[in-house]
């Protein structure tokens, strides 16, 4: 019970034992001194004349009486699922309907909190958009140093291919091992040089026409030591920095640039053997 209701019987139980005792004093049911009964029967008038006051000023007696159609109209308007139902069920659905808008209001504050947080979180567009021109600057700036790379790894392998660089590295790989190199001595560890050296000899025209260079040491062997011999080596068999640099002037005489013709060849079928 509320406050309002409370009160309102309150009063209302003080104006019954009002009422009910002034009237028991005036049949002399209850013995009460005039004074006091004078007292209680002015209340009683009092009361009943505020009453009846509110009563009327509260109430309009003029007001038309609805019609049975005003009535149900308002039932009318409901959708058509809802235009049968009783009062309870009525009642219960607009308290349901209160209960949804206030949880569409609580949802709706949830969303303007997410807006607000998103907002603050996302990077605006023109942070975004100097973030993507950075970028593509910088794929820019990769895609160039790409190329430039690319050119300069098509100018090392050309440069691979050019003979003073080839000899220069074969030389580098013997002075790696020693001071020479025995090609049949461990000759699977040998074949790359094996190779390098044939490249070389077919090169200057040392190489039989009918042969082509490969990565077999006991064949670049028997070249280095014809070549050897054609250059009157005391000892032949291992290729040191005096053979390179020999292969090197061949290369640049005008001889060799003319196919290596006066270059003795070796025997395709010669075997030697030397001490490891």
């Amino acid at each position: 019970m509320d406050k309002e209701s409370a009160l309102f019987y309150v009063v209302l139980l003080l104006f019954a034992a009002t009422g009910i005792v002034t009237i028991l004093g005036l049949v002399q049911r209850v013995t009460i001194e005039k004074k006091y009964l004078n007292a209680l029967f002015s209340a009683l008038i009092l009361e009943l004349i505020a009453a009846v006051i509110y009563l009327f000023s509260s109430t309009d007696f003029f007001l038309p009486v609805p019609s049975a159609d005003e009535l149900t109209l308002p039932r009318a308007q409901l959708p058509v699922e809802h235009s049968q139902i009783t009062p309870k069920e009525l009642v219960a659905l607009l308290q349901d309907h209160a209960h949804t808008r206030s949880r569409l209001q609580q949802l709706e504050t949830e969303l303007v909190s997410l807006r607000n947080t998103f907002a603050g979180q996302v990077p605006s567009y023109t942070d975004v958009t100097l973030a993507l021109d950075d970028s593509i600057r910088h794929i820019g700036e990769l895609q160039r140093d790409l190329e430039n790379l690319n050119n300069e790894r098509r100018g090392v392998e050309q440069l691979k291919q050019n003979f003073l660089v080839r000899m220069a590295e074969l030389n580098t790989r013997i002075n790696g091992l020693g001071a020479s190199i025995n090609l049949i001595y461990r000759p699977q560890e040998k074949r790359e040089i094996a190779g390098m050296l044939q490249s070389a000899f077919k090169q200057i025209g040392f190489m039989p026409a009918g042969q082509e260079p490969d990565d077999d040491p006991f064949k670049a062997n028997e070249l280095l030591i014809a070549y050897q011999r054609s250059k009157n080596f005391g000892k032949t068999g291992y290729l040191t920095s005096q053979v390179i640099a020999l292969i090197i002037l061949d290369y640049l005489s005008p001889v060799s640039q003319n196919g290596g013709e006066s270059r003795p060849q070796p025997k395709s079928n010669s075997v030697f053997k030397t001490d490891p």
